[in-house]
């Protein structure tokens, strides 16, 4: 006799981590802005090991959660469907407090090691990306391969259906939204062309409150925000 058995559930346990589209007007804004900035003017704050990293201004953050509120709003109710949760306030919010907000120009043979952020929530948007095809299918190595990025959760696991690293090739025009604290890497690559990429971190704030965006007064300031400076 064969033992009928009920699934009555499953845990979805672990970080909850977003793939979205991003609008034109997001996307060339936050170009044409960061064409303005001064040139490696976040580089010392930042774990990247990069050249040239440009903090956005106050006028441009102003701006941006303006632009970004949808996405949060959209991260908040995934997030409550992950959990199995309705959402309700104040027990969720989609307000938020802006700390940092950068653009990232990588070059070949540039990299960005593991780290992670404080605040709640960080994402990265890519606004141009290489063609790393051909480099990419010469890889014969174990490890995600050249330009990826990857995320970190827990510790190492086996078998494979239990690993703890996922990695993904960077899309023009796609954004990933996660927890400050996961651990995320980017992986170096050597064909001639340039990543530009958008990331920064905020917190939640009561629902009561407005959306804002922070001044930073210093760089220590800045500094103390990111984790993972070597």
């Amino acid at each position: 006799m064969i033992t009928k058995v009920d699934t009555l559930g499953s845990l979805n346990f672990g970080p909850y981590v977003a793939y979205f589209d991003v609008h034109t007007e997001l996307l060339e804004g936050l170009l044409s802005r960061g064409k303005k900035l001064e040139p490696g003017s976040a580089n010392k704050d930042l774990a990247g090991v990069l050249k040239d990293q440009r903090n956005y201004t106050m006028e441009d953050k102003e701006w941006f959660i303006k632009q970004f509120q949808p996405y949060v709003d959209e991260y908040v109710e995934g997030q409550c469907r992950f959990v199995r949760q309705q959402y309700s306030e104040p027990n969720f919010t989609k307000k938020y407090h802006l700390l940092g907000l950068w653009i990232n120009y990588m070059k070949e043979r540039e990299y960005n090691p593991e780290h992670v952020h404080r605040g709640a929530i960080t994402w990265v948007i890519y606004l141009k990306t290489p063609d790393l095809q051909y480099e990419q299918n010469g890889y014969t190595g174990a490890s995600v391969g050249p330009g990826r990025v990857a995320f970190h959760y827990g510790e190492q696991s086996n078998p494979k259906w239990a690993e703890h690293t996922y990695s993904y090739e960077p899309v023009e025009g796609k954004m990933w939204m996660f927890p400050a604290q996961l651990r995320h890497e980017v992986i170096p690559y050597t064909t001639k062309g340039e990543r530009i990429s958008v990331s920064g971190n905020f917190y939640f704030i009561h629902p009561s409150q407005e959306t804002s965006a922070e001044v930073l007064t210093s760089q220590k300031e800045l500094q103390d925000e990111i984790i993972g400076k070597k």
